[in-house]
């Protein structure tokens, strides 16, 4: 007879876990995701997730750094918290492994999450010095001073 999935021991364990646990799980990505952006840098996640984790037992801690991993993978936490300003661009779009800040408007899309600012709060707001350039730059993952100038100046002839 060949060994199913739902034989191993240690896949229940992980599946009752992470359902038992799923609201902690997302409390806890959300609390990463804000930690990176307190220290405008990627935390070590797994560093992150042992101190979180610290009192439970080996087994329950690496299935909840697990879990924390597929959940910040998802996008949504990162997104969310970009959403309210806690967290840069920068460091949101290195969190998802994306190129630019369109695939955090993707995000949002598909899970119907409202967006904090659009590319064209950011570009009046610099535009109309309520927000420096290098800021505006933070927010959208921006990388290039061309590229905000070009956001602003589309943003101007009314094509964002």
């Amino acid at each position: 007879m060949a060994n199913d999935d739902n034989d191993d021991p240690d896949l229940g364990i992980v599946l009752d876990q992470r359902r038992r646990r799923a609201t902690e799980i997302r409390a806890a990505a959300r609390a990463y995701v804000r930690e990176c952006g307190r220290r405008h840098e990627v935390v070590d996640r797994e560093l992150w997730g042992q101190h979180r984790w610290r009192r439970d037992g080996e087994i329950k801690r690496r299935i909840m750094c697990d879990a924390l991993r597929d959940e910040i993978a998802q996008g949504i936490a990162v997104v969310d918290v970009w959403r309210r300003f806690e967290v840069s661009g920068r460091i949101a779009l290195r969190h998802i492994g994306a190129a630019n800040y369109t695939a955090l408007y993707d995000i949002l899309d598909r899970n119907g999450l409202a967006a904090g600012f659009k590319p064209r709060d950011i570009a009046a707001w610099v535009w109309e010095g309520k927000m420096s350039v290098e800021d505006g730059m933070d927010i959208l993952g921006i990388e290039d001073a061309a590229e905000i100038e070009d956001l602003v100046a589309r943003w101007l002839a009314g094509e964002g």
